[in-house]
Parts: C-alpha cells; structure tokens; sequence
C-alpha cells in the first residue's frame, strides 16, 4: 500500500531539511587546527579583534593552490608613535602553518603587505598584528585550495636554479618623497617544499626556499621577512617604503641552503 498526500510530503520535507543542514554542518570550516596552533604560535597572548585595523584579502577559491594571492591592508600609517610591528600569515591546515612573519619599522610607511602562499588543504588562513604597545590583532578569511605545498613546480629545474637568486624590482607610481610608495620585489627561487616529488626519478625534491628577506632605505630597515615553505615558487613582494629623499633599497635574501643574495636599487633623483 503505498500513501501520497499532506502528511508524507510533510515527512519528505522534514528529511530534506535535515539532509540540507547535516550537509552545512560538514561543509562548515572548522577552527579546531587554529584552537590547537593559537597557544603554540602566541602562547600567552590576548589576541584581539582586528577588524578595526586590518584586512585580510584572499580569494574564497583559489585558481592556483601553489600560487594563491594574499593581501593584508592595514587602517592606519605608520608613525613613531603608533606603528605595526609585525604581521604573521597562518596558513592552519598547512604542514608549517607560519607561512612568513612580516616585520615593519616607521620607515615602513604603511604596513600593508601582499605575497603568494602554497594552501594545501581547505583551510583558515589568519593575519596576526602586534602594534609598538605589545597588542595583539588578529582577522581571518577562509580559502578553499588544495595540494599546494605538493605542486610541481611551473619551470623548468635547471632554469631555475641558473637564475637563482635574481630580483626584480619595481616602483609602482611616481616617486613621492615624505609619502608611503608603493613597490614590488620578486625573488627568483624554487621555493622547494620538500613535499614535492621529481616526475622523472619519482623522489622527493629535497626542501630549499627561501628563509629571510630584509629590505633597508640607504641602512634603516624598511621590511624584513622570516618565512617557511608555505611561500610560493618565486617568492613576490609588495610593499611600502618611506622616503625623505632620493636614495637607494638594498635587498637581503638568504635561502635554508645558507646562500644569500643581494640587490640594490636608486629611488627618486638617482635614476628611478
């Protein structure tokens, strides 16, 4: 006997409402990684909410897990009195989640910073900023990427390793003395994971990346980065610098190999 009617599309109803939330509740993001690594990476510290004084941007579906775009703007400039010292990216469900700590002087300007990540999973991705009075600030957005820290590379491997260590470097806008300016730094590296694997020997491609990068305006520090293998392939750069006048960047790159790199560039009158 079978019975159509009111109560059995009642029923069927009911079935698909659970069905649909059973279903949002799995696909939720889930902060269990951050509640684990929170007391590891800031043991101690209050972290407060950020969005008064950051942004966190980066796209809800990567194109490219092994090169997805990250942005973090901040709300204020930078001034003696009041300035960000620091920005570390946490990457939750990356096998090292502190993907780079960004490290910010007055001469800095504005400490906004954009760069490219490796994401190897769905995952949280946290900005964490400590101001000059010892506070603690923190936004986040979530990103759906997958295998970024295990992609083969984009180039070719020897190429690669015949132009490492190269920089390019860019003014983006018209020099403007006593005004943050806008600039772009990419670092020809590898970038190697670790967690890659040689298509032709079917072995794993030993980890080398890129570790430290300090930026300096004619000797006083600008930017200086700590970083790890959640960079991209290529590590790539903007951010904001002070000028008083015309003068020169010089770019510090060492690698986890122990070799360093260096690059130097006339800004304003002297040739930019």
């Amino acid at each position: 006997m079978s019975y159509r009617g009111p109560a059995l599309t009642f029923v069927l109803l009911l079935l698909a409402a659970g069905l649909g939330a059973a279903g949002a509740e799995e696909t939720m993001p889930s902060e269990a990684r951050w509640a684990e690594l929170r007391p590891i990476l800031f043991e101690g510290k209050q972290l407060l909410d950020g969005d008064a004084i950051l942004e966190l941007r980066a796209p809800a579906r990567a194109l490219e897990a092994a090169l997805v775009p990250v942005a973090v703007k901040t709300k204020f400039a930078q001034t003696p009195a009041h300035y960000i010292t620091s920005i570390r990216l946490v990457v939750d469900e990356n096998p090292a989640p502190l993907a780079a700590s960004f490290h910010f002087t007055p001469d800095s300007g504005q400490a906004d910073i954009e760069t490219r990540l490796r994401v190897n999973d769905y995952t949280y991705i946290h900005a964490v900023a400590e101001t000059n009075d010892g506070k603690f600030y923190v936004v986040k957005t979530f990103v759906k990427a997958a295998g970024g820290c295990s992609a083969p590379m984009s180039k070719d491997a020897e190429a690669a390793i015949d132009r490492l260590g190269q920089m390019k470097f860019q003014q983006i806008g018209a020099f403007a003395p006593n005004t943050p300016n806008l600039v772009q730094l990419m670092i020809s590296h590898p970038n190697h994971s670790g967690m890659q694997m040689d298509q032709l020997t079917r072995l794993y491609v030993p980890a080398h990346y890129v570790e430290t990068v300090a930026v300096a305006l004619d000797g006083r520090p600008v930017l200086s980065v700590d970083a790890d293998i959640s960079l991209s392939e290529d590590p790539h750069f903007r951010f904001y610098y002070l000028p008083r006048g015309p003068g020169t960047l010089t770019v510090t790159v060492t690698d986890s190999l122990d070799k360093s790199f260096t690059g130097s560039w006339p800004v304003g009158e002297k040739g930019s």
